[in-house]
């Protein structure tokens, strides 16, 4: 579809010359889009809604899973693995019950049952903070800890069910809360968006790291402040950036594969919001298998102070600078975060 909505401006950054490597490795391009259902939804129940991200479908329903009533009290971070599967990471209502991270087969709708559940341990915040599941199907869990205590990642096998021992736990050195995104690639690295010794930085964890940890490398973005963070197969980083935290627009910033330090984007897609509205944050960026990038933006009105939009948007591989979106979602009832998953 073309999306004409949002107003996209600004100057335009010539892309790489890498084309954009999905992160699955195959050229299936996402149909779907999942997002948590608004908390003022009639029924009450905690849900998933499902939105077409095909061109021309102007993100119809693609319909919608019912999360568990009880002891349900929210859904919260999202994500799909290669095959499709949905994993969503659930707040048991009340301190002392489990929290958990729900997987369904693809495609569920309706009430259909999950296939497995992964129990995080109770110390883990209501519900885990972040959430990824790398090409290969490993877990990563994003922990922030009780106030003192150290950010941590918690890293499980593909499969993993019950109440599994991590394979590997980072214990995130230096990193102070907020931490806005996570992502892996196949080998196991950690992407993470996060404020890093005094500035928002994407920091870079290797496979092999565990324990008390300091990334192998960092890329520093001062005071711009940071929502989400994607990678391709070919080591390629997006990155959805609020430049000085004004109020009118952010971007996605691409960077080269290895990059580090304060480096220039190789590519810039803005991100304006509609006249009337502005931009008051931002969420995940992620790459379908056929290199279709998508992130997800919060808008609010000058002149309504209710009004409230989560819309996700979705750009061609080879988008840049101005370029409109391919795709643009607006969730029934504004949606209440920026959490998306793609299938």
């Amino acid at each position: 579809m073309a999306a004409s909505v949002i107003g996209l401006a600004g100057c335009s950054v010539a892309p790489s010359s890498n084309s954009v490597n999905p992160p699955q490795g195959n050229a299936t391009p996402a149909t779907v889009a999942y997002v948590n259902a608004s908390l003022l939804d009639p029924s009450g129940l905690p849900e998933l809604q499902g939105y077409s991200t095909v061109v021309g479908d102007k993100g119809a329903s693609a319909g919608t899973l019912q999360l568990p009533a009880s002891p349900l009290y929210y859904g919260g971070p999202m994500a799909t693995d290669p095959s499709g599967q949905i994993y969503v990471a659930e707040a048991a209502n009340g301190s002392n019950q489990a929290r958990q991270i729900l997987v369904y087969a693809a495609g569920s709708t309706g009430t259909a049952t999950p296939s497995r559940a992964i129990q995080l341990p109770s110390t883990n915040p209501i519900p885990a903070n972040r959430i990824a599941v790398d090409p290969t199907g490993r877990v990563y869990v994003l922990n922030l800890g009780k106030i003192g205590t150290s950010t941590t990642i918690d890293i499980y096998a593909a499969n993993a069910t019950g109440a599994p021992t991590p394979t590997r736990t980072l214990q995130l050195t230096n990193v102070l809360p907020p931490v806005a995104d996570i992502v892996a690639d196949a080998a196991g690295n950690v992407y993470c968006a996060c404020f890093f010794e005094g500035q928002w930085t994407v920091a870079v964890y290797s496979a092999s790291a565990s324990g008390a940890s300091m990334p192998s490398r960092t890329i520093n973005f001062g005071t711009s402040f940071l929502y989400g963070v994607g990678v391709d197969t070919a080591g390629d980083v997006f990155v959805n950036v609020c430049n000085g935290c004004n109020t009118s627009a952010n971007e996605i910033e691409e960077f080269s594969p290895g990059a580090s330090g304060t480096p220039t984007p190789t590519r810039t897609i803005n991100l304006s919001a509609p006249s009337g509205l502005y931009v008051s944050g931002g969420g995940p960026v992620r790459i379908d298998g056929a290199g279709n990038i998508f992130t997800s933006l919060v808008l609010f009105s000058h002149q309504d102070p209710i009004y409230r939009s989560i819309p996700i948007y979705g750009f061609d591989p080879s988008a840049s600078g101005s370029a409109a979106p391919s795709v643009q979602i607006t969730p029934l009832n504004g949606g209440y975060n920026t959490f998306f998953a793609l299938n």
